[in-house]
């Protein structure tokens, strides 16, 4: 049984390959050298297709739940957040 996507990826894989001429397979990884560090890319399958610009919703929850969320933080949040920078010397 082929695993899904097998085929896709390796289209994806060998254009890769193809666009970076240095770039080589290690393992499971492609690798992309540029300058003195190497871009490492893993291929996946996408579970659940999504429209192109539908990067706004989550496929698995409704839009309408997304709507009116605040991104505000309490006050002992701010200062877990504070704690952890400045244990982090950040």
């Amino acid at each position: 049984m082929a695993v899904a996507g097998s085929e896709e990826k390796e289209i994806v894989k060998q254009k890769i390959l193809e666009v970076f001429s240095n770039s080589f397979i290690y393992d499971k990884e492609i690798r992309i050298p540029i300058n003195d560090r190497q871009i490492k890319v893993t291929l996946t399958c996408a579970k659940v297709n999504v429209e192109h610009g539908g990067d706004t919703v989550v496929p698995s929850v409704a839009p309408s739940a997304t709507k009116n969320q605040s991104a505000t933080l309490t006050e002992e949040e701010k200062r877990e957040t504070a704690d952890l920078l400045a244990s982090l010397n950040l």
